[in-house]
């Protein structure tokens, strides 16, 4: 079995392809948020806290590990 491991420079490149990819199926609730915030400067804080817990929920649940170790995968089999 042949170990291949990722350079640091690979690495960031994924995390942030799953990063794009995440806001990418998050955006509905991404933009809420940022309609939420429109308008308003130290409010936001508690005026937009549901809509800024839904937006980190969702991109929670696209940049976990077994996202990034998929995206791992996938990069060495190609």
């Amino acid at each position: 079995i042949a170990m291949h491991i990722l350079t640091r420079a690979e690495e960031e490149v994924l995390f942030k392809e799953m990063k794009a990819n995440a806001l990418k199926k998050c955006d509905p609730i991404v933009k809420e948020f940022v309609e939420c915030t429109h308008g308003k400067t130290v409010s936001v804080l508690w005026a937009c806290r549901a809509q800024h817990k839904a937006m980190n929920n969702c991109l929670m649940e696209y940049t976990t590990q077994a996202d990034m170790d998929k995206l791992k995968i996938q990069y060495l089999n190609d």
